[in-house]
């Protein structure tokens, strides 16, 4: 879209709405996005269609017992890895107390460069890892590419899964495929899975500010085998497995269910398969094919798997 709305005109409507329709409706809303003329906005349409601009606001009935956290909590210009911790802590109180509230939290950052959408996975088997992405690109509610590939090698048996801003991860990627190829010329043999996601890590947290992007790293190497890390706002984690981007959130429940310690190659492949599979049907931002890469001793095997040949579901 070559000029899209401004979120003030987004509250405008839903305003009217509100207003026009009071007696009948019984909703309030709250409205947030990034325009070319004012940059961050966050609106409130209260019940009644009052419309008001705040810095910060909270709505339905977990609201009443956070206000004097969010009181608390909140200060002008915080950084964006304060206000998603702000929004996670307020919601886990909420959650917490107020019985009607409750399951996952949803989490959507909005900035200039767009929303931040993708499904990614990887998770280690005894002798090496697999990972797995969709691949749909998404900006705003426009799909701007279908089929990219979203697991990006960094070096022969080390690959990273790119989430959030495309542009942003991808320069993370290749900066480190760089640095990684002088490293291994450097020590005369091939670096270490550890040392990529280090890399990922410094750069993720040096410009934590500027990039929008989150990488898990995962590969084979002779000193520890597969190994998957995760590296968010530049905190670096070993994990047996790790899901991340928009669609990750509807298949925790999934992964905590089936995932077990000591599967076999074909197993983690078909988890990954499954995983991918559901989150792509349930996020928007989601979709397109899956690719998955196997990283062993012996080999890197690519893979793509086209939307009708992924598994489908009861609801599917």
């Amino acid at each position: 879209m070559e000029n899209p709305p401004l979120v003030t005109a987004a509250a405008t409507v839903l305003k009217e709405l509100c207003y026009k329709n009071k007696e009948e409706l019984q909703a309030g809303f709250i409205t947030a996005g990034w325009d070319r003329k004012k940059g961050p906005q966050v609106y409130v349409v209260s019940l009644g269609g009052m419309l008001i601009n705040q810095p910060v606001t909270i709505g339905g009935s977990g609201s009443t017992y956070i206000y004097g956290y969010v009181d608390a909590k909140y200060k002008p210009d915080m950084t964006r890895e304060e206000c998603l911790q702000f929004a996670t802590n307020a919601l886990a109180l909420a959650m917490g107390r107020d019985n009607v509230s409750g399951g996952v939290a949803h989490l959507v950052v909005i900035t200039e460069k767009g929303v931040e959408h993708t499904t990614i996975i990887a998770i280690e088997y005894n002798g090496g890892v697999v990972l797995g992405s969709d691949s749909r690109v998404s900006a705003g509610q426009s799909v701007v590419n279908r089929v990219m590939n979203k697991l990006s090698p960094l070096h022969d048996k080390i690959y990273c899964a790119l989430s959030g801003s495309a542009a942003d991860a991808q320069t993370i990627a290749e900066m480190v495929n760089y640095q990684l190829d002088v490293h291994s010329m450097e020590i005369g043999e091939d670096p270490l899975v550890r040392s990529a996601a280090t890399l990922v890590k410094n750069i993720s947290y040096k410009y934590k500010e500027e990039l929008s992007a989150h990488l898990i790293v995962a590969g084979w190497d002779r000193r520890a085998g597969g190994q998957v890390f995760a590296t968010l706002n530049g905190l670096l984690t070993r994990q047996p497995f790790a899901v991340g981007g928009s669609g990750s959130s509807y298949v925790y429940g999934f992964v905590d269910a089936e995932y077990r310690k000591g599967m076999s190659k074909e197993e983690c492949q078909q988890f990954v398969v499954n995983t991918l599979s559901l989150a792509m049907n349930r996020d928007g931002s989601s979709g397109g094919v899956a690719y998955l890469v196997t990283i062993d001793e012996q080999s890197t095997e690519e893979k793509v798997i086209l939307g009708n040949d992924l598994p489908t579901f009861f609801d599917q």
